[in-house]
């Protein structure tokens, strides 16, 4: 059964307490000489004279005012210049998937580069490629030493297989998902655009929650076996707190958060959910289900009244199903395989050809006469959690880290062969310095070529950070994205460290040097005073950034900030997101951007990342031997922000927990363990 699961995710753990979007915004005007550090604040802590309370208004309503006027100034050029007169989803290219009518020509020189095609890529014909979808989907392009499935390879195989003449369709396996509703929309949109070729596309679902259903009601038919697990009961959503937990082990947080939607802090100085953030997440709970039942209840010809009172009667019978007509039979794997060759007309002896999903990656596109144009587009990935530097105890894998991602940022915007630029998105966010080092780069590519940034299953706090510099914005229907807020904070140890028998002392200088150096007490009043001013101080820069980006007031900034996590839908109506779609529509708005006709071929070229180095995977060694007070420290900061002021969004997950009895305690930790 789904459950909308508002998890301590492994990059969001961290996340959780830097939830959205600490930002440490560089912003529009100078930022503060000292960095904004969330829950540790890092050795020297160089403190400033203060402004009066008044003095700090009157400052921050002048750069409200000053980036008011540049929205409207903004906005005003934008609406005044025929090149940018596209505001509205519906102006935009579609990018709808169009198959291509090949000349007798370009048939013969498929041909002929299929004789001469690499053995690797030579497959009989009448193959069907196989599929299995399952477990997590990364956004990232993996390398071709790597058994996990990755977005870009598995739309690319299907794109292939259309117009692939020695493919006669494709027998897709799927088992249980662990990703968001964006990547299952993109991936559902292909299967659609494949069902176009005239080939046919089998769903075999052996488990089957709202996910996988919604993924293989797409297809043309649908097999079970009589074992299998069905669960269409409906979507939930979920939140932990640990403030109990905490209590009982001597941990006082002291948080401050600005948005009175920025739920992170929630994790760890509430026990139960706040109305704030019970009121966003019905609504995004509200926004999947709708979606979910409209998608299905269209895909089998039935009515939503159909769909609801069906999963309301809590069937599990795939006998059931059949009868009610929402899969085609019950049939085992075999017995499916055994069907499909009779579809291919050959004899029950008979072998049938297949092909693989890891095996049919290895065919070139250039084989199958899809090589692209002379026009370039880039495509640069940024998924994971923003960090400025990677972090020891992190995967590699699974972040954006600043100076790698700036090096390819500026190797487009220095390279006369691309026409436009890409940036594909999944991210909860991260570190706010290197979101908003990052966004000057884009920023800066921006305004040399178009720049696109497409959104997949998350796009938010820092995620969104980066998106808001490109000049159009694309999200999915589901994309969680926004969360403009901010929260930072500390933990007093003192209690724990009292427990355990651990005593810490500190000389300083300086009347703030103790800020973040002595967990060991709690805050006194001006400490805290100061860090609820820097709090503010980072989500003004934030809200007015966004404000500017998006050439709107900031007092109508200030209404969809508050921290407030929305889908792509909802994002778009209220100016956030640009346009509805995938890749492919990004692809198509480039192409409008560069002035590339629609109907010609373009080169997308990914800038895939650079695979780790064995010094860099080794790196982490050296940190575990270094008494009780460094080490307690370092893991508790982990599990609430990284050095430096955090924008991220919470763990919300639109996902839920198949067949676990595991207790929410210590399935967050497990989670937490798994990021790092």
């Amino acid at each position: 059964m789904s459950r909308l699961l508002l998890l301590l995710h492994s990059r969001t753990l961290t996340s959780l307490l830097c939830n959205s979007t600490l930002t440490q915004t560089k912003s529009l005007s100078p930022s503060p000489s000292f960095p904004l550090q969330t829950f540790s604040f890092r050795s020297s802590f160089s403190s400033k004279t203060k402004n009066s309370k008044q003095q700090e208004q009157e400052q921050e309503q002048e750069e409200a005012d000053k980036v008011g006027n540049e929205a409207k100034n903004k906005k005003k050029k934008i609406n005044n210049s025929s090149s940018e007169s596209c505001v509205r989803d519906s102006d935009y290219p579609s990018g709808e998937f169009q198959l291509q009518e090949f000349s007798w020509w370009r048939k013969l020189t498929v041909k002929l580069k299929m004789l001469t095609a690499l053995p690797r890529e030579r497959i009989p014909n009448a193959t069907v490629l196989t599929m299995k979808i399952r477990g997590e989907i990364f956004e990232q392009l993996e390398s071709r030493y790597s058994s996990e499935l990755s977005l870009p390879q598995i739309c690319e195989n299907i794109i292939k297989a259309a117009y692939d003449p020695r493919i006669s369709g494709i027998y897709l396996h799927i088992e249980t998902l662990s990703c968001g509703w964006a990547k299952i929309d993109e991936i559902r949109r292909h299967i659609l655009d494949f069902k176009k070729s005239g080939k046919f596309i089998v769903a075999y679902v052996p488990e089957c929650c709202e996910e996988e259903y919604y993924l293989a009601c797409a297809c043309e038919e649908i097999y079970v076996p009589p074992s299998a697990y069905f669960s269409l009961f409906g979507l939930t959503v979920e939140a932990s707190f640990l403030r109990g937990v905490l209590d009982n082990v001597g941990i006082e947080p002291e948080v401050e958060r600005i948005g009175k939607y920025k739920s992170a802090g929630d994790l760890l100085t509430i026990k139960t959910m706040s109305e704030e953030n019970c009121e966003m997440l019905t609504a995004l709970l509200d926004n999947v289900y709708e979606n979910w039942l409209d998608k299905v209840s269209s895909a089998k010809g039935k009515t939503r009244e159909d769909l609801e009172n069906f999963i309301n009667q809590g069937v599990y019978q795939v006998e059931k199903l059949k009868e009610e007509g929402w899969i085609t039979n019950i049939r085992y794997d075999d017995e499916v395989i055994s069907m499909l060759r009779e579809r291919l007309g050959l004899h029950k002896d008979e072998q049938i050809p297949m092909v693989d999903y890891r095996e049919y990656s290895r065919v070139r596109k250039w084989t199958l006469g899809l090589s692209g144009g002379e026009d370039q587009i880039a495509v640069i990935r940024a998924s994971g959690s923003i960090s400025r530097v990677r972090s020891p105890f992190s995967d590699s894998s699974s972040d954006i880290i600043e100076d790698k991602f700036i090096e390819k940022i500026r190797s487009v915007r220095e390279s006369k062969r691309y026409k436009a630029a890409i940036i594909r998105i999944d991210s909860p966010g991260g570190d706010a310095l290197a979101s908003d080092l990052m966004w000057r780069e884009i920023k800066l590519l921006a305004a040399s070529k178009p720049v696109i940034a497409s959104m997949s299953d998350v796009a938010a706090s820092g995620g969104y950070y980066m998106a808001m510099a490109a000049g159009t914005i694309v999200a999915e229907n589901l994309t969680l994205t926004g969360s403009i807020g901010v929260v930072t904070g500390r933990f007093n140890l003192g209690k724990l460290y009292g427990k355990i028998g651990f005593n810490k002392e500190i000389i300083s200088r300086g009347k703030y040097a103790e800020l973040h150096a002595a967990e060991q007490r709690p805050l006194r009043s001006d400490e805290a005073e100061l860090l609820a001013k820097y709090a503010q101080h980072a989500y003004t820069q934030f809200r007015n950034k966004a404000a500017f980006s998006r050439s709107m007031p900031v007092d109508k900034m200030e209404e969809i900030a508050q921290g407030r996590v929305w889908t792509g839908k909802d994002a778009a109506s209220r100016g956030l997101v640009d346009a509805i779609g995938g890749l492919s529509r990004a692809v198509a708005i480039a192409k409008l951007k560069a002035n590339i006709p629609q109907d010609r071929q373009v080169t997308l070229v990914e800038l895939s990342r650079t695979p780790p180095k064995l010094s860099e995977l080794l790196s982490g060694f050296g940190d575990t031997l270094v008494g009780v007070d460094r080490t307690l420290k370092k893991l508790l900061q982990g599990l609430i922000f990284s050095a430096g002021v955090q924008a991220r969004m919470d763990g919300i997950m639109f996902q839920r927990k198949k067949h676990s009895y595991v207790n929410s305690i210590f399935k967050s930790i497990k989670d937490y363990l798994n990021s790092l």
